[in-house]
């Protein structure tokens, strides 16, 4: 029987990125049983191409994964665009605001994975165990008791569930999942334009919802996310050849950018996005990590940053348990931690409903609404900035990251 401070059920970043910003301070098992080609099997949008935001890039900078060949695959944000349809209104907010040369970086997640298995397994207290799941978890007062292949056996002081949206960890615990209804339908493809993109992600509000460009490395080729209310949607799940219809539509709304085509014959993707969390985050000796705690944000691309941000608050957590001599996996001392992630998933499920007013919906009042935004967006002073800091993660920095040495 081996001892651990810390197992780990992983299945994607939030796992692999605790364990190596705990690596100086805790004895670490890891139960990996997925690797980067097979990244989002279990996802249900099945893309991986994320926005990385300011905040997030400083926390992959301190857990030592950002190199120069990720930022070399990946695409560097100089601004954003708002529109109107055919450009009517037009909103744009460049990085220089702030200070910073980027918003961000689009990333693919796979590239981000590999570079966290690629570090984990450099480091000296951090141990890979070759299993696809425990076979049994078993929780005590002083410890957790984990089976695995061959009845292998293994205590552990704290074991994090990270193994995604379907996490066995959450079901075998009979945690129950609550979810919400966005009402939305999620559209996502790859476009080739005539036109360059520039390193500008772009916002479309256009009649049949809210359309976004996420620019890729090649300066001709945008992931497309398609915000669509439900009647929009029926146009593209009832016909019998929606790629030609899909097609068809983006080379309107997207004029902007030239003549558009999907990218080599890329299969489109429909699907409502999925809001769902966890009744409970945290039990005696078990806390529940990134998607397998919750899904909050119908933006797809965003929930790397949410990931990173709860990885980041729980890694400070732990330290300081650590620091105090504090038992890191008692409830008692793991509940200030619950309150804080429960405050952000509440935070952001009450922003949810604001995105029905950038969905026409041929809704003149909510169109009345769009011009007084744009208007407010670009007379009022600092609006830019409030609204950049958002975007850039800048109000969710923790002050820790901002240290000239790291702890």
């Amino acid at each position: 029987m081996e001892n651990f401070d810390i197992l780990i059920i992983n299945q994607g970043i939030s796992g692999l990125a605790l364990a190596c910003g705990l690596n100086d301070y805790f004895r670490i098992a890891i139960i990996e049983h997925r690797n980067h080609s097979n990244i989002s099997e279990t996802d249900q949008q099945n893309i991986t191409t994320s926005l990385v935001n300011i905040t997030s890039l400083k926390i992959l900078q301190y857990l030592k994964i950002w190199s120069q060949d990720i930022a070399h695959f990946s695409s560097l944000l100089d601004k954003l665009e708002i529109l109107k349809k055919n450009n009517i209104k037009k909103t744009v907010f460049n990085s220089g605001y702030l200070g910073y040369l980027e918003l961000g970086y689009i990333i693919d997640d796979c590239l981000i994975y590999q570079a966290l298995v690629n570090r984990a397994r450099q480091l000296r207290n951090i141990i890979f165990i070759d299993s696809n799941s425990p076979n049994t978890i078993s929780y005590h007062e002083d410890f957790a008791l984990i089976t695995v292949n061959n009845n292998y056996i293994l205590k552990a002081k704290l074991v994090i569930g990270a193994d995604g949206v379907d996490s066995l960890i959450r079901k075998n615990t009979n945690i129950a999942l609550l979810f919400k209804d966005t009402k939305y339908y999620g559209l996502t493809t790859s476009i080739c334009t005539e036109q360059s993109h520039k390193n500008t992600l772009r916002f479309i509000i256009h009649n049949d919802g809210l359309l976004i460009l996420l620019p890729l490395k090649n300066t001709h080729l945008s992931v497309v996310f398609w915000l669509l209310p439900p009647h929009a949607a029926k146009k593209y799940l009832y016909v019998s050849n929606p790629a030609q219809r899909i097609n068809y539509d983006l080379i309107k709304i997207c004029n902007i950018l030239g003549q558009c085509i999907i990218h080599d014959n890329t299969k489109h993707k429909i699907f409502i996005p999925r809001i769902q969390y966890a009744h409970n985050f945290i039990k005696h000796r078990l806390i529940l990590l990134g998607k397998s705690a919750y899904l909050a944000c119908p933006l797809f691309f965003q929930n790397i940053n949410l990931e990173l941000m709860d990885t980041a608050i729980l890694l400070n957590y732990l330290k300081k348990l650590r620091k105090n001599n504090k038992d890191i996996g008692r409830y008692d001392y793991l509940k200030c931690y619950e309150r804080s992630i429960k405050y952000r998933i509440t935070k952001n499920l009450i922003n949810i409903p604001y995105i029905h007013m950038l969905l026409h919906d041929k809704n003149y009042f909510l169109e009345y609404v769009q011009y007084f935004i744009f208007y407010l967006i670009n007379t009022i002073p600092n609006s830019k900035i409030r609204i950049l800091r958002y975007i850039m993660g800048l109000d969710d920095l923790p002050k820790w990251l901002l240290r000239d040495r790291y702890d």
